[in-house]
């Protein structure tokens, strides 16, 4: 079975910008972006509200130019680090995934880049097949995010051969195709053959397990769903009809 490597490697200085201005400015309540941006960099945290989107830029600029250079040596023991532990998992995990989701992983597929950088969200690319994260991740964190990064760029190879007509746009955040394919990663990792796998406890977004249906949790019906013994295919159909019904109500 032909199977990916994740690659983990340095951020760029200009991608590092990038991120923490588009996370400054990112007003979806559900990402929180902005705030975790404010809480990771006490500069930015103290900027004058009033000040001009190109007066916050500059800012900005600085502040992680200043930080990056600061650190750069931290970054690249980071990687190493990471590296290092991923390896473990990388094959099991991916050959797992591929028999879980009944779909080989595509051929132009051959490595995911994960960059690291000082960054407090981790954004993903999945027309580049990448993602990025932080420095300092205990070493179940690590895992976990490259477990539930990459579980992403597979389903949604897989949500493509289902739902042919769905737009790309809908795969990114707000639309209920991406609310979706966060939600299922809780009943996926924390089941077999994930659980046999892993030692961390995969977790969704907070505000997702506060949707209730009739007075019931939704991600504790979804769960059901995902335990029941019918096809992949199954599970992923009745789970998105299920989550459409309660979140379009």
């Amino acid at each position: 079975m032909k199977i990916p490597k994740i690659k983990i490697k340095k951020m760029t200085l200009d991608e590092n910008i990038s991120i923490i201005k588009w996370a400054y400015f990112e007003n979806n309540d559900t990402l929180n972006a902005h705030k975790y941006v404010v809480e990771y960099f006490e500069e930015i945290a103290s900027i004058n509200q009033n000040l001009s989107p190109e007066e916050v830029n500059q800012i900005i600029e600085k502040v992680v130019t200043n930080n990056y250079i600061k650190y750069e040596s931290k970054i690249k023991n980071e990687i190493e680090r990471y590296n290092s532990l991923w390896e473990e998992y990388n094959d099991k995990y991916f050959e797992s995934l591929s028999t879980y989701l009944n779909i080989k992983w595509p051929d132009n597929i051959d490595e995911i880049v994960a960059t690291v950088g000082l960054i407090p969200v981790f954004p993903r690319d999945l027309d580049k097949h990448s993602f990025s994260m932080s420095t300092e991740l205990e070493d179940w964190k690590l895992i976990e995010v490259c477990a539930h990064e990459t579980l992403h760029i597979l389903w949604f190879e897989k949500w493509k051969q289902l739902y042919p007509e769905t737009s790309k746009k809908e795969y990114n955040s707000p639309y209920l195709v991406w609310q979706y394919s966060e939600m299922v990663t809780d009943p996926i990792l924390n089941n077999k053959p994930f659980s046999n796998i892993f030692d961390f406890i995969e977790h969704s977004y907070d505000s997702f397990y506060t949707i209730l249906d009739n007075g019931e949790k939704v991600m504790d019906k979804l769960r059901n769903i995902y335990s029941k013994n019918i096809s992949i295919e199954e599970k992923i159909k009745f789970g998105f009809e299920y989550i459409n019904k309660v979140l379009n109500k």
